[in-house]
């Protein structure tokens, strides 16, 4: 099918979400049908479509012949979560590693489903975020060890939303044990909390200004305490990415104030996010510690512009939005935001040239497709 699959995905999520409900009980029945498909899409891939699932897979394979505290597997404990979840279903499936594939698909996608039932009052734009911002394609389809952290970590979101610390910090050192990066995402629990104003966001500017003035050095730092022996040159500048961030973060502020407590919270991550994106000039490996914060661009987005019902808790002498804009103008602002998104999609994702073949996720093929 190619790139011609995600495209379907897109359009799916646009076309039901126009025709089936978005609000109440019933919405459920939207998000149950993204769910499943897409769990069938990324569970029944072929299995090899990355150089990541290819070097997966040969893991994978030798996972019987290795004691569940060796090296291979326990590796010091750094990542151990992982691989003793591949010796697991390795040991029920008989090395079958598209098994895996689906139980990884199954876990993550119904992760993000409770996500988005619970707390997004626009699925349909939930979803479009999900697969146009690349969370669904890069990681769900290829980084499969930082996508099942993402999705452990939005466990972790909802234990902040509930006011749930203790599972909070389970979940978070859960995913840690899973992926030692993820504990990037320990802070979380005291900054989403931290209450928004005026003071608050010259605190962040002041202190991104410092990351950005030391982040050489916090580089080095991080270097020596993880990625042990490799050195990392900044390719210098911000990167769009970083400033697409800022932009949704000035919208914010624009279109909704801090009113409501669960944006309140999503702000204070999002801007965590962006601070953290300013690493990626140095590698792609820094863009997976801001994504464990970003990916709540999927909850973030839609509750700028629409108001949860069911989960609203309204903050008191909070300053409110600064522009008041009436339905039409909101359903206008979201139409050009969907057609942006799906061009980023394009630009970033689905439309660029990849120039090493083996990590050509645009071919796709499900698992059927491939006989040899």
């Amino acid at each position: 099918m190619g790139v011609l699959v995600y495209w379907l995905i897109v359009a799916a999520v646009i076309v039901f979400g126009f025709i089936m409900p978005q609000q109440g009980e019933k919405k459920k029945h939207y998000i149950i049908l993204m769910a499943v498909l897409h769990t069938f899409v990324c569970g029944f891939r072929y299995m090899y479509l990355t150089g990541d699932l290819r070097k997966y897979a040969w893991e994978y394979s030798t996972m019987s012949d290795y004691g569940w505290f060796s090296n291979n597997v326990f590796h010091g404990g750094r990542n151990a979560g992982f691989y003793w979840l591949m010796k697991l279903v390795c040991g029920l499936t008989n090395c079958d590693f598209q098994i895996f594939l689906i139980v990884l698909a199954v876990i993550t996608q119904v992760i993000v489903a409770v996500l988005i039932y619970r707390y997004s009052p626009k699925p349909w734009l939930s979803y479009l975020v999900w697969n146009c911002m690349a969370f669904y394609v890069i990681y769900d389809f290829s980084a499969i060890k930082q996508g099942l952290v993402m999705s452990v970590l939005m466990c972790a979101m909802m234990c902040i939303f509930d006011k749930k610390p203790i599972k909070f910090l389970i979940f978070v050192l859960l995913a840690g044990f899973i992926h030692m990066p993820a504990l990037v995402f320990l802070p979380a629990y005291f900054v989403a909390n931290r209450k928004l104003n005026t003071n608050t966001i010259i605190g962040y500017l002041a202190f991104a200004a410092v990351v950005f003035l030391f982040k050489n050095q916090i580089v080095n730092f991080m270097a020596d305490v993880y990625y042990e022996n490799e050195s990392f040159t900044s390719s210098g500048g911000i990167g769009g990415r970083f400033l697409l961030i800022i932009l949704f973060l000035v919208c914010g502020i624009l279109v909704k104030g801090f009113k409501e407590r669960n944006y309140n919270l999503l702000f204070n991550i999002i801007i965590i996010g962006a601070i953290l994106q300013m690493f990626s000039s140095f590698d792609n490996l820094f863009t997976r510690f801001a994504d464990c914060y970003l990916q709540f661009l999927v909850l973030f987005i839609p509750l700028m512009f629409y108001q949860d019902e069911n989960n609203t808790t309204l903050v008191p002498d909070a300053n409110g939005a600064v522009l008041s804009l009436n339905e039409k103008n909101i359903q206008l602002i979201v139409f050009a935001l969907s057609a942006f998104l799906i061009y980023y999609y394009n630009k970033t994702c689905i439309g660029v040239e990849i120039t090493y073949a083996p990590d050509d996720y645009t071919n796709f093929r499900f698992m059927w497709d491939v006989t040899s």
